[in-house]
């Protein structure tokens, strides 16, 4: 683990050498016997245990059976792991993904709460483990210091960009064909041809090249187009600048329980999120998806903590 504790942090940090492949129940059970004696300590004084993925909460449920230990167990679980595995394209992808299987099965038998990062993703483990077990949604936490609501960026970038009163759409993002970025810049291009002059596009990207080449082999014209490649903390001027964020992923669990970070990007800056390409020129169904800042989802977990430990205080 290279990650560096933060100088204002208000935790102790330890560092602890990960096992590969410790979604494999045996494997994970085998580092949480290994571990130092030493960590018990901080088991013994802790009265929650908040664990990150599926990993990290097998390994708590590993630890406190070792260490004999009663301690409530929340669980963070970050995404559909068993698919993922699944999807990996390798020669063990099967026998890794049957694996992934116990380690959930396991986290969802003995964790305290769960916490998803989507309401899709709470509803699918729900359907799927039938868990009587509390639980929360909190998305993926945006960094507010670049991607915020600011009418005066709006204007800015608006003049700088000349699009006036046309509704500006923006995708942020790759090429890769999950993303389905040639299929975006078709309907564009068909809305560009449609209604000339109604309509202006962002394409934010690293995949310029794709873009331009894509463009020319289908005969697109880039007029109503911007496309550029930017730091990170100037994406937030364009996302102002537009009315609509656009994301469409291809259908699978996988994406269906996500809380990508480009969404809850969109919704820092007031976007109207659109997940579908029929969505778009039309306008009437959105992503239904709160956003929740940083402070609240701080605010809530804490008063999720406070309640949990006040009721086995």
């Amino acid at each position: 683990m290279k990650l560096d504790k933060p100088n204002d942090a208000k935790y102790e940090l330890i560092k602890i050498y990960r096992y590969p492949r410790m979604f494999i129940p045996s494997v994970n059970k085998l580092r949480a016997l290994t571990i130092s004696n030493k960590i018990r300590r901080e088991f013994e004084h802790a009265d929650i245990i908040h664990c990150r993925g599926h990993v990290g909460s097998l390994f708590a449920v590993n630890l406190l059976k070792r260490f004999n230990l009663d301690k409530k167990v929340i669980a963070d679980i970050r995404g559909a792991i068993v698919e993922e595995k699944k999807s990996s394209q390798v020669k063990l992808s099967n026998f890794y993904s049957l694996q992934s299987k116990k380690t959930e099965e396991i986290v969802f038998a003995h964790a305290y709460y769960f916490f998803f990062v989507s309401n899709n993703m709470q509803k699918y483990y729900k359907e799927k483990y039938k868990f009587k077990q509390n639980s929360a949604v909190f998305p993926t936490i945006v960094n507010e210091e670049f991607f915020y609501k600011s009418i005066k960026l709006r204007n800015e970038y608006r003049d700088k960009l000349n699009v006036k009163d046309k509704q500006v759409y923006i995708y942020v993002g790759g090429a890769d064909y999950w993303q389905n970025l040639d299929k975006i810049i078709l309907k564009f291009n068909e809305l560009s041809i449609k209604e000339v002059n109604k309509y202006f596009f962002i394409i934010i990207t690293n995949e310029i090249n794709f873009v331009k080449d894509f463009s020319i082999k289908n005969n697109i014209d880039l007029s109503d187009f911007y496309i550029g490649s930017l730091a990170y903390s100037d994406v937030c001027k364009y996302l102002n600048a537009s009315d609509y964020g656009v994301i469409v992923r291809n259908s699978s669990v996988i994406n269906y329980v996500a809380s990508p970070t480009k969404i809850n990007e969109y919704l820092a800056c007031e976007l109207k999120v659109i997940n579908s390409i029929d969505q778009i020129g039309i306008n009437n169904t959105f992503l239904n998806q709160e956003y929740k800042s940083t402070d609240k989802i701080i605010n809530e977990q804490n008063e999720i903590f406070y309640a949990i430990a006040k009721a086995f205080d």
